[in-house]
């Protein structure tokens, strides 16, 4: 039996689970622009104020909740 498998048959039942997939966690600068990403696409470079930066500019005022420390 070999010890690693590179493939799953589909039969198997491990293929969809096997599967990478970056949906829900791309939460850094480079997932907030478009693909391609446009020329100079971060001129001015933002400020990382938090884990999730990519939310951030995507819910402006959640974030400032959580900066003030009023949503705790």
């Amino acid at each position: 039996m070999p010890r690693r498998y590179a493939d799953y048959l589909a039969a198997d039942g491990f293929t969809s689970v096997s599967i990478p997939t970056p949906l829900g966690y791309g939460r850094s600068p480079e997932w907030a622009t478009s693909c391609p990403p446009p020329r100079h696409n971060f001129v001015p470079l933002s400020r990382i104020r938090s884990e999730s930066p990519a939310f951030d500019l995507r819910h402006p005022e959640i974030a400032v909740l959580e900066l003030d420390g009023s949503a705790r």
